[in-house]
């Protein structure tokens, strides 16, 4: 405990503006995606949209147990995809996040305000505003970074506000995926144009730039070149909208294999609003293998200017380019200067000042400017994060500057070479993983995309890192608080003996390919013996300082071999009834079980999906849970969670009555028999009678994936790692939520059960009531003693009357 406050102290400094040095970049996992997909190699975009409006009906239409609280962080943030500020104000500024929503700040950074909550996604690609009108606002969903190590969801189209944010109105082009950039014609505002970069993850041909001539009530697709090139950027001349510059870009992004430039990729132009477009060479690349991303950006004050930077298809830096005369003709600038990195197809922004067409930026791992036209270029916001998305640099005030990255915003109000302050406050962390100190509840830990290993002091804003990369398992020793286990991406465990000020490589005997996300789990009766995996199983009983390896390989031998690392272990869980026993899951459909002797493969009557979780169940020794990853497909008896009370020789589905959606880890009440709570990507669910009945757990959760939770039986709390919102906890009851429900049920009566086409209710004639889903989705009302349910699919339904009783039922087949 003492040892945790400690590095909180000594940390302070570190983020109130932190840089790591450039560093080898893993290449993508697209560990989320590739969950979500196998083995299909695609994500039911349909489900997924229907378990979204599902979770938006049960909040609407129910007011369910008590609140989440949020616990942070918000002295460090996530990762920033777009910065914009209004043109007549230099206070106030808006922060598109990747998976967050949208962050403002009327104040120059000194609250934010989450305005884009109630919307459907929180991935967020562009922002565009007016000059006009302030207050007016488009945004495109869906980040069109081709990176990240972890996007799974696309975006779900356009988003217009005329109120600066406090309302929006969905404004279509729900299935272009993601989208690289919005601009408006400055002579209409209801004139919008949208770069179209498409599915990460799968050729579509609703990609390319689309066009609005009515504030998005219809959109036409003015340019296209083929389902797997899309638009990533865009830029508009500053009175004439007429003339518009396109960035097209050739991707191809598989679970085994990428492409990531070509032939297709190339900067277009248009003159006549969209209507015709050419292609400009003279000057540029034109070698396939020289046209990888390309960002455009155009001097407000000189249309004329333009600059361009392109990157091979490998990843590397080709070069800056400058135009003098609309675009006919470029030259080649200096990128000496530039960090050259292998994944520039992580960036590929740039920004002209929009008083000096000489002043520019360029986004990369390092934020880079220019002041003399792309001449020489120097590093700018030397104390900030890596990984730059976004910059700002304010029309009526040019030493006002706001950058956008990987850890947050940062800002100069008073130009360079001050060199830029931590504009701290939002809620956008990208947890992977949580854990609760045993020894102080209070005191939280998790793992974060590309944000290391992170510990609270029991306040939100008081989080600080103790291990890098990215982040994910960690484990605090429930006799030793100064013992500590982190890990960052593909199995790389440290070891820390000082309460995490200090780590030692904790991976002697370790061997084969390990997942992104790699499972270490502790004996719950000898904290000596803990247990992490690849292709075997490995153990160690002194406190990982050795590992051995105590089984044969537990993947499948015909994996594919790609650019991802897949045929790994991804769950384990050693039971508290009896050590001997071991279960573990992998990310290729696998379950095995060891009772003391050999591996046994419990599979047998599971779906091949990508294992999450095993847990054994705490009140029946023969009892375990099975989570898995993935949609249904329409399959029969379609779950993502299982139960066997027999140590998996049989399996019974326990999920279908939750929302078509991954299911990511699950948690077994030790306290209240059968009690069970699931993270899926749409929030928690409490799972009563081991399954039975499922209802959202808990109010003021944001509607992003929770990738992981944690349980402390002795407070009785819950955290809940969140993939764009932070960390949540809540407070578990010490007994049944279901008592109370008995007890109304036996009150209101309703029959026959299960009902075919008619369902009388033991209530008076002017009594309402509503009938909801085991989603908590509103599907029927009305008054009276009788109600019409022919029309309501098969399954389990809870009628509740206005006074508050409340009556489960089925509904069988006509």
């Amino acid at each position: 405990m003492k040892s945790l406050i400690t590095v909180f102290f000594l940390s302070i400094l570190l983020f109130s503006g932190c840089k790591e040095a450039p560093k080898e970049k893993f290449y993508p996992s697209d560990y989320l995606f590739a969950q979500r997909s196998f083995p299909t190699g695609e994500i039911d975009l349909h489900a997924y949209r229907s378990a979204v409006d599902s979770r938006l009906d049960a909040v609407a239409t129910r007011d369910f147990e008590e609140p989440w609280q949020f616990e942070g962080p918000t002295n460090v943030c996530g990762r920033i995809v777009d910065v914009e500020m209004p043109v007549s104000d230099t206070e106030t500024i808006y922060a598109g996040t990747a998976s967050g929503g949208i962050y403002k700040t009327t104040n120059f950074g000194g609250q934010w305000e989450q305005i884009f909550d109630d919307m459907p996604t929180q991935a967020i690609g562009d922002i565009a505003l007016t000059a006009q009108d302030p207050e007016l606002l488009y945004v495109g969903t869906g980040e069109a970074n081709a990176g990240g190590g972890s996007l799974a969801y696309d975006g779900l189209g356009v988003y217009r506000s005329e109120d600066g944010g406090q309302t929006w109105q969905a404004r279509g082009l729900e299935d272009v995926g993601s989208i690289g950039r919005v601009v408006i014609d400055p002579q209409d505002t209801e004139t919008v144009y949208v770069a179209a970069m498409g599915n990460l993850f799968s050729n579509n041909s609703e990609r390319g730039v689309y066009k609005t001539s009515d504030g998005g009530l219809n959109w036409s697709q003015v340019l296209f070149l083929s389902d797997s090139t899309g638009a990533v950027d865009l830029a508009i001349h500053p009175t004439d909208g007429n003339i518009l510059y396109a960035a097209m870009w050739e991707r191809r992004r598989l679970r085994y294999d990428r492409t990531y430039g070509g032939e297709t990729s190339g900067l277009y132009r248009s003159t006549d609003g969209g209507d015709s477009w050419e292609e400009l060479t003279t000057g540029l690349p034109i070698d396939p293998a020289s046209k990888g991303r390309i960002g455009v950006a155009i001097s407000a004050s000189q249309p004329n200017v333009l600059y361009s930077i392109y990157a091979n298809t490998d990843g590397t830096l080709q070069g800056v380019f400058r135009s003098e005369d609309g675009g006919d003709s470029w030259e080649r600038r200096s990128s000496n200067g530039i960090s050259d990195v292998s994944f520039m197809w992580w960036f590929g922004r740039l920004m002209v000042n929009p008083t000096d067409p000489e002043d520019v930026y360029v986004t990369s791992i390092l934020m880079h400017r220019s002041t003399n036209g792309g001449g020489s270029w120097q590093e700018v916001f030397n104390n900030a994060h890596v990984d730059h998305h976004g910059i700002f640099v304010h029309p009526a005030d040019p030493d006002v500057i706001v950058n956008g990255n990987d850890g947050g915003v940062y800002a100069v109000n008073d130009g360079f070479p001050f060199e830029g302050e931590y504009l701290n406050g939002m809620s956008n962390f990208q947890f992977y993983t949580c854990e609760i100190n045993p020894h102080d509840p209070e005191i939280l830990l998790g793992g974060a995309q590309d944000n290391g290993t992170n510990v609270s002091n029991g306040a939100v804003d008081q989080w600080s890192r103790i291990f890098g990369g990215d982040g994910f398992r960690v484990i605090v020793d429930p006799v030793n608080p100064d013992l500590i286990y982190a890990e960052s991406q593909r199995g790389n465990i440290g070891r820390s003996l000082d309460g995490g000020v200090s780590f030692v490589s904790a991976r002697a005997g370790l061997s084969g390919s390990f997942n992104w996300n790699t499972p270490i789990a502790m004996d719950p009766n000898d904290n000596n013996i803990l247990y992490t995996g690849s292709q075997r199983l490995f153990r160690t009983s002194n406190q990982a300082v050795s590992w051995i390896s105590i089984s044969d390989n537990l993947v499948n031998p015909d994996n594919p071999v790609g650019i991802n690392t897949f045929g790994t272990i991804t769950t384990i869980d050693v039971s508290s009834h009896d050590s001997g026993v071991i279960y573990v899951g992998t990310d290729d459909g696998n379950v095995w079980v060891r009772q003391g002797g050999d591996f046994i493969n419990i599979s047998d009557g599971l779906p091949r999906r990508w294992m999450t979780s095993v847990t054994h169940d705490p009140h029946l020794a023969s009892g375990v849970y099975v989570t898995v990853s993935g949609f249904r497909f329409g399959e029969e008896d379609g779950a993502q969670v299982f139960y066997s009370d027999d140590f998996g020789d049989n399996w019974r589905a326990i999920g279908s009555s939750l929302p078509d959606i991954p299911v990511n880890d699950l948690v077994a009440d030790d306290l209240l028999p059968g009690q069970v709570y699931v993270a899926t990507d749409v929030g928690i669910y409490r799972g009563e009678n081991r399954g039975d009945w499922w209802v959202p757990l808990g109010t003021d959760l944001p509607l992003v994936p929770v990738i992981d939770i944690d349980y402390d039986a002795g407070s009785r709390t819950l955290a809940a790692a969140t993939y764009g919102r932070g960390m949540y906890t809540y407070d578990l009851p010490s007994e049944l939520s279901s008592t109370t429900d008995q007890q109304e049920t036996a009150s209101l009566h309703v029959y026959p059960n299960p009902a075919i086409d008619r369902l009388s209710i033991n209530v008076d004639h002017d009594v309402e009531w509503r009938i909801v889903d085991m989603s908590s989705r509103l599907v029927q009302q009305g008054t009276g003693d009788r109600a019409d349910v022919s029309a309501l699919t098969t399954g389990m339904y809870l009628l509740e009357a206005a006074d508050g009783r409340k009556a489960r039922f089925n509904k069988s087949a006509n």
